[in-house]
């Protein structure tokens, strides 16, 4: 995420637990759209759409485009870690 949005002119942190504390902009699940960042313990993942999102998935070790609510409960499931938030970038 920090190269990303570094690469576009925009300040980021590095860690995913500095990025949820730097982007205020609370946002529900059912309000997501595209480039809204969603936050697990210590992983990010972006929303490239209402539906999917895009983010490095360990197991596979690749990034990967997923659904968002199949990738929250497969990270539940696997890690059981929920999700802590999501923010809305700018």
């Amino acid at each position: 995420m920090q190269l990303c949005l570094n690469y576009n002119n925009k300040f980021c942190p590095r860690d995913a637990k500095d990025q949820f504390n730097y982007f205020k902009k609370k946002i529900k699940l059912k309000n997501i759209k595209k480039n809204d960042l969603i936050f697990w313990k210590g992983h990010v993942a972006v929303a490239i759409s209402k539906k999917k999102l895009i983010h490095a998935y360990g197991p596979l070790k690749k990034v990967i485009i997923m659904p968002i609510k199949e990738t929250i409960d497969r990270i539940y499931k696997t890690a059981s870690l929920r999700v802590i938030g999501i923010r809305r970038v700018y």
